[in-house]
């Protein structure tokens, strides 16, 4: 035998460590986080402010969820902060008619990716499909939002110019290789 080869020994497999948080007294926070959805939920249905408001709750668990995946660097929670924050904000804005139509909750959830994949590029990471899929919804959203809003009647266009774009995404990649 040589010198080189190392011998690495078992003595036993176990599920030890922090596979569980310790327990800790008080309420926990699922359940107060689900008694407050539900009781959103069912006042939204009898009035409209609640509405505004389940949508500015959900908008600050986002903005929560993205603070955490950046602190934490978690793709998880930054993705769902997103998804959270921007579908939230849409209801929010229409909610308080500063905005009306559709299309919003597609271009703000396209921005939001095209956020994290530009400040994941910062950190040397790839742009990657977060980015490709970030523009076409910003394209959609954004196509949805400007012919409600003008009745141009051009939403029959859309899904060809996306599928125009990434024909093109795909070239575009395919050449860097």
């Amino acid at each position: 035998m040589s010198k080189d080869n190392k011998v690495v020994k078992v003595n036993g497999w176990g599920f030890e460590g922090s596979w569980s948080a310790p327990r800790r007294g008080g309420v926990p926070l699922l359940g107060i986080f689900l008694i407050v959805l539900g009781l959103f939920l069912a006042a939204s249905t009898l009035w409209k402010e609640v509405n505004i408001g389940a949508a500015g709750f959900f908008l600050g668990v986002g903005l929560l969820l993205i603070v955490v995946g950046l602190r934490d660097k978690s793709d998880l929670a930054l993705y769902c902060g997103a998804f959270i924050g921007a579908l939230s904000l849409s209801d929010l804005l229409t909610g308080a008619n500063v905005v009306s139509g559709n299309g919003w909750g597609s271009l703000f959830l396209g921005l939001a990716l095209v956020a994290i994949a530009l400040f994941r590029s910062r950190t040397g990471r790839k742009l990657g499909w977060t980015m490709g899929f970030g523009v076409l919804l910003v394209i959609w959203g954004g196509w949805q939002a400007a012919n409600t809003g003008l009745n141009l009647g051009l939403d029959r266009l859309v899904v060809p110019a996306l599928i125009v774009l990434l024909g093109l995404y795909v070239i575009n990649q395919r050449g860097r290789n």
